[in-house]
């Protein structure tokens, strides 16, 4: 192995890192707001929307991410032309958030829901009896609770959605892995294994430094629960 190849090469690889970035944050943000409204119509059991958003979240729970991109990318196009509407000229980027936010959004919903129900009725029940709204209850009451019960699932959630942007290079997005094809390309595949090396090094530190910031977040909520115990 050529290890002198590799730190050549991290400096190119680096250089279209804000490109990642910028879709794990997009796609990450928009996916959370899904699985909001996804976890919320599932929790209150609205009639019909219910059901779809079940079956929803099971066929994207349970359906490789590569597969979600790849029918976002060539199927949207062609599901779109049946009214008459050609996105044939959006970016890539654009296909690339919309399969992430799908599917990044039905698994933080599976999170969200599960953790909104660990709170006991009571909670509910207190907020309402000292003349708070139903907004207000939940505000000041039940999100604070719901948050620390869900944020070790959520960091795993977002660690999987940041190394499922490596998969985007398949519809020809020049990101980190995409670059990282060239190069293998020019150089006839004689560095390959330093080029994965790089990119493994890049993907390990960028997950150390979420779920470091991550666990940052939980402890400062869960800061009142040690104090109590």
């Amino acid at each position: 192995m050529d290890f002198g190849f590799i730190l050549e090469t991290l400096p190119t690889l680096i250089k279209t890192l804000p490109l990642t970035l910028y879709i794990f944050f997009i796609s990450a943000f928009f996916g959370f707001l899904l699985a909001v409204l996804v976890a919320a119509i599932r929790i209150v059991k609205v009639p019909v929307l219910h059901q779809l958003f079940a079956v929803y979240a099971s066929f994207m729970r349970s359906t490789p991410g590569i597969i979600h991109i790849f029918v976002v990318y060539y199927g949207l196009p062609v599901l779109l032309s049946n009214f008459g509407i050609n996105i044939n000229n959006i970016d890539r980027m654009v296909f690339s958030v919309i399969a992430l936010v799908l599917y990044n959004g039905a698994f933080v919903s599976e999170i969200l829901r599960p953790s909104y129900l660990a709170v006991s009725k009571q909670q509910h029940e207190a907020g309402t009896s000292v003349g708070m709204t139903r907004w207000q209850t939940h505000r000041r009451i039940i999100f604070p609770q719901v948050l620390p019960i869900a944020l070790p699932s959520l960091s795993n959630a977002l660690i999987d959605l940041l190394k499922d942007t490596s998969l985007l290079f398949l519809i020809g997005l020049i990101d980190i892995m995409g670059q990282a094809n060239i190069i293998i390309a020019n150089t006839y595949g004689v560095y390959q294994l330093e080029v994965y090396v790089a990119i493994a090094i890049i993907f390990w530190i960028l997950s150390s430094v979420l779920a470091y910031a991550l666990q940052l977040l939980e402890r400062y909520y869960n800061r009142y629960n040690r104090q109590e115990g």
